[in-house]
Formats: C-alpha cells, structure tokens, sequence
C-alpha cells in the first residue's frame, strides 16, 4: 500500500471519529427569568422609541453633527473595535486544531572530505559535496471530548460578547455626549437670565445712586441695590467656567481638540419633540447590550465547564511524515526517500488535584456569570422604570414652575407700578426680583432634567438595536 493512501485512510478515520465524538459538559441553556408584563411607570406598548435610529430621536442639527463626529472620532471606541478584531481572530487560532495540520523542514550543507571519518562515507576523499534532505509532516489532534469544540465554542462567545461591548460603549458615548450637549443649552439659557438680572440690578442701582444724590433717595435700597448686583455679576464667570469645562470635556469625545461646541435650539424644544413608547420589558433580553453581552459571557463560562471536563480525558493525534534525503544534492542517484505513520496518546495520571480544581473553578465562574446576567436584567428593568418615572413627573414639575415664574412676573410688574406711584419702596420690587430670577433658573433645570431623560430611556432600552454598527456610525443618510 502506498503512504498517501495510509494517510488518506488515517484522515478519513480521524474525521469519522471526530463527527461521532460527544462533547463534555452540559449544552447551554438560557436563563428563564420572569418578566413583567409592562415597565412600572408605563403601558404596555408593541413600539418602541428604542425601534428608531438615533438621529430621528435627537431631531437637533447640531446635536446630529456632534454624534456623528464623536462615532467617527472617538480613541476609546477605536480601541474597542480593534479588540472586537482581535477577539474575532481567536476565534480562527481556537478552532485551528480541528483541522489537520501540515508542516516542513529541509536542510543544506557543504563541505568536502579530506579525512577519512566524515558522516559521508560513501564519498571518496578530496570530493566537495552538497548534502540535503526535506521532510514533510502531517499532525492532527482528534477532538473524541468536544475540548476544541468547546473551547472555539467560548471564544466565540467572547467575541459576540465584546461586540456587545462596542454596542454599548456606542450608546454610553451616545448618552454622555447628548447629555453633556443639553447641559450647554441649559447653561447658555443660566448665563441670559443671570445677565438680565444684571442689566435689572444696574438700572436700579443707577435709579437709587440718582435719588441718594438728590436727597430723596434711601441708602438701605442703594446698598441691597449693589448686594444683588455683585451677586448676579458673580455668577456670569463662575457659568463660563461651567461651559468651557463642559465643551472641553464634550470636544475630547468628539476627538477634537478642546474648542467651542456650536449648539442651537433649546431644551424645552428637545424634551417635547418625540413621542416615548417603552415597549415591553421582554424586549430587554434581546436588546440591551450589556444584558446580551452578559448572557454570551455566561455562554462562554458554560463552555470553559466543558474544556474543564474534557482535560480528565486523554489526547489522541495521528501524524504521518515523509521525506527525502540525499548525499549530494547535484546529483539523482543516491536519493533516498521514507515515510512513517503513527498515533500518540497522552492523558492526565496525578495532578495533585489540579483538574478538579480547575473543574470547581469553572463550575463557580459560570454560577458568577448567571447571577451577574439576572443581575444585569435586573438593573436594566429598574433604569427603564425610574426614567419613565422620572419623567412623567418632570412634565407635570415643568408645568407647576412655569406657573410659577408667570407669577414672579407679574409680582416684579406689580410692585414696579405700586413703586412708581409711591405705594411701596424699591425693597418691594428687589425682592420680586429676587424671587423671579432664581424661579427662572429652577425652570430651566427642570427643562433640562426633561430632556435628559429622553437621552436616558433611549439608551436604557437599547437604542438602535435593530441596526448594525455602521449604520450607527454613519449617522443620517446625507441629503
């Protein structure tokens, strides 16, 4: 029988025993947690705002723009895509033993043969030859336990679950940036009301400084005149600083170097410009990124049971070799060519207990792993309903402090009128002012709280689950 035949033989038998081999440890099976029916804070609904992409949510040019650029530009998210490559082509180096591998080596030399005991015996002394041989081999573990299997079964796992963790890293990019730019709306609209103030407090300060001068004037109202006007001024800096921090930190997302972030619109605008359907807590399983990134780390721990159990078990690897070997290269005679075939097995006899330990081990991390996922289902259906708490109350707030601050107005009106006909002195109109200003500033907080949680209940639920990662990166279609 020829030796290609041999190995023919030896790579059809090794195939047949491979597919028919069983595989150890238990077979992955998906956590069965009860879900609630519907979202506490919320009807059931089958919609989701979480169904749309981002841009058709964040309806704000500048906002889009932004987004787009920090997908385009930001290091850790280009940090997280090379890792979910590397992860990938583990999976490749993992699965590599499944397949037989080949391999080769050769050598050369020259010399000649003045003395007599060279290796080359059969070369008369005096001649210069050229010896060599090549070799070519042929190896292949054969997987009886499933422990490649298994193993290629964790990493890819581990790659499905680093994928998540882009997908998440995307949304918390998403949220951090939306967020932040929000921020700057709601100091933008800070920084007007306190300038405002201050141009109230000169002009009254100016009307007091008048009177005093004129000896029908109050030094009492000339000195809360300047209080409140060095207290507004103060402010104005202090929320500059807040801004320029802010688009420091927003710019180092977007990769840019610290700049201005053009901005536009205002919060009221963006907190009112969606509807919010949640959908049904089930929808969490399947799309919230961190939640399937957990369950696939919980895939990949079941797996590594698996390799765990499969190491008690002995390795069994066909090789088949083959040659050529001769004693000078240049010339034909003389060539010699061999062959071998064989099998290897080598398994585990005293460990001092490491493969039971190692078993245990495995056993914990994946017991670890569950209770993280139910865990992280858990955190998952309690940001969900916080945030439509949160923000069916934050729309009745809104509400109450608008009326609110129409209130102060009309009381500065009033007391500005009971002032000018002599009813009131001016402590009566600062302190309406007093009252007013802060009231406008609380509204806007409350505006940007609004708004804040629709970038918070979008990303909560999983945000863009339905589309891939570069369609995500890409932004709104280019018209």
């Amino acid at each position: 029988m020829r030796p290609n035949q041999y190995i023919t033989r030896a790579i059809l038998l090794g195939t047949a025993i491979t597919a028919s081999s069983c595989m150890m440890g238990p077979d992955f099976k998906p956590v069965d947690m009860p879900m609630p029916t519907a979202f506490r804070g919320a009807p059931a609904a089958t919609e989701s705002i979480a169904d749309l992409p981002w841009w058709k949510v964040f309806k704000n040019k500048d906002l889009q723009d932004l987004l787009t650029d920090t997908y385009q530009n930001n290091r850790d998210l280009k940090a997280t895509m090379a890792r979910v490559e590397k992860a990938r082509q583990y999976i490749t180096i993992t699965e590599a033993p499944l397949f037989p591998w080949a391999d080769y080596s050769g050598s050369l030399s020259k010399g000649s043969n003045y003395t007599s005991g060279n290796v080359v015996q059969t070369s008369a002394v005096g001649n210069t030859l050229t010896p060599g041989s090549i070799d070519a081999g042929i190896s292949w573990e054969l997987d009886i336990w499933g422990k490649t299997r298994r193993m290629t079964e964790a990493a890819r796992a581990d790659y499905l679950a680093s994928e998540e963790g882009q997908r998440a890293l995307m949304l918390s990019l998403l949220r951090q940036v939306a967020d932040s730019y929000l921020q700057l709306l709601q100091l933008d609209e800070q920084l007007a009301i306190v300038q405002k103030s201050v141009e109230s407090y000169s002009e009254s300060l100016r009307l007091f400084d008048e009177q005093l001068e004129g000896q029908v004037g109050d030094r009492l109202q000339v000195a809360s005149a300047k209080a409140a006007l060095a207290s507004s001024q103060a402010q104005i800096p202090a929320i500059q600083v807040q801004i320029a921090n802010l688009e420091n930190a927003v710019s180092v997302l977007a990769g840019r170097a610290p700049g201005h972030i053009r901005r536009s619109g205002s919060t009221r605008d963006i907190a009112y410009n969606v509807k919010v359907p949640a959908g049904i807590p089930a929808y969490i399983l399947s799309r919230r990124p961190d939640v399937r990134q957990s369950e696939y780390q919980l895939r990949a721990a079941n797996a590594e049971v698996g390799v765990a159990i499969a190491n008690y078990f002995p390795t069994i690897s066909l090789t088949a070799a083959g040659g050529l070997a001769s004693a000078d290269l240049r010339h034909v005679q003389g060539r010699r060519g061999g062959w071998g075939f064989g099998t290897n097995l080598t398994g585990p006899l005293f460990q001092a207990g490491k493969l039971t330990a190692s078993e245990k081990s495995a056993k914990a991390e994946f017991l670890a792993a569950s209770n993280d996922y139910e865990q992280t289902v858990l955190n998952a259906l309690a940001e969900v309903s916080s945030t439509l708490i949160q923000r069916a109350k934050l729309r009745n707030i809104t509400s109450i402090q608008s009326e609110a601050v129409e209130a102060y107005h009309t009381a500065v009106k009033l007391s500005f009128e009971r002032y000018r006909t002599g009813l009131s002195n001016y402590i009566e109109v600062l302190y309406a002012q007093q009252n007013l200003y802060p009231a406008q500033i609380q509204l806007s907080q409350y505006y940007y709280q609004h708004a804040s949680t629709l970038v918070s209940l979008y990303t909560a639920l999983g945000g863009g689950w339905n589309m891939s990662h570069k369609s995500i990166m890409d932004g709104p279609p280019k018209r």
